[in-house]
């Protein structure tokens, strides 16, 4: 049996959190830009290889694709993030913690000495449930109570461009929480992290949240240790001993 030790947690949100995942709508049309350009690609190789054929009708009505026509969608769509969600609620994938971790780990690896920090959380850490579900007042969250859009700034090759990018947001302080279901953050034990290095780990997210724009302070939260184990036991249940009762037969004093 594979030895391990255990953490569940609950982590209280007390700033704004961001939505994560992209629009299905922008994935679909990323796609199928991809492909179209690939495919035009393609065929101007073909004509080449076959000296001057003529591809025309399959290059510039099958696979057409306008630059302006594309600039215009460009400037027209704005990026956006959302929430993952399902009938029962919002919910963050097991993943985000997980990178979370390694990311703290990564900022504390003089503190924890811990090489390699990345490497070893993927080695030894998991975490369960695979949908961590959001909750205010003991209610699971349906929706987001706005969009929260933001300028960033990428170097192209035409220079420094500036686009705007909205994401939903959920609102959160230290008055009005948001918590998670509780998490189970099960390590194999090993000889360079233990319990209390995951711990420090976790308190790292009060100065550096989970999910986007954390350099503005989103995301942030606090841990709430609700149990700790190994195997499944409790720690402070490890064991129970027996106790030796001597029993007096009746003709001894």
């Amino acid at each position: 049996m594979i030895e391990t030790l255990e953490l569940v947690v609950k982590l209280s949100f007390i700033s704004d959190i961001l939505g994560t995942a992209p629009s299905p709508e922008l994935l679909k049309r990323d796609f199928f830009k991809t492909i179209g350009k690939k495919a035009l690609k393609d065929a101007k190789k073909l004509e080449e290889e076959t000296e001057g054929l003529s591809t025309e009708a399959y290059t510039k009505e099958d696979y057409k694709v306008s630059k302006s026509s594309e600039e215009e969608k460009n400037n027209e769509i704005t990026q956006i993030t959302y929430f993952r969600k399902d009938n029962k609620g919002i919910y963050l994938p097991n993943f985000m913690v997980k990178g979370f971790l390694k990311a703290a780990a990564q900022a504390l690896k003089e503190q924890i000495n811990l090489p390699n920090p990345r490497a070893k959380i993927d080695r030894y850490v998991f975490i369960f449930p695979n949908k961590i579900y959001l909750y205010r007042n003991g209610n699971i969250l349906k929706k987001h109570k706005d969009e929260y859009i933001r300028p960033i700034r990428a170097m192209t090759p035409k220079g420094e461009r500036t686009s705007l990018v909205s994401s939903e947001r959920i609102e959160a302080s230290e008055d009005n929480p948001v918590i998670t279901d509780e998490i189970r953050i099960v390590l194999i034990k090993n000889k360079e992290i233990d319990l209390k290095k995951l711990k420090k780990m976790l308190e790292y997210g009060f100065y550096s949240g989970i999910s986007q724009f954390r350099s503005a302070g989103f995301g942030r939260e606090k841990e709430e240790v609700e149990s700790k184990s190994e195997n499944g036991k409790n720690e402070n249940n490890n064991e129970v001993k027996k106790k030796k009762i001597k029993v007096k037969k009746a003709n001894e004093k």
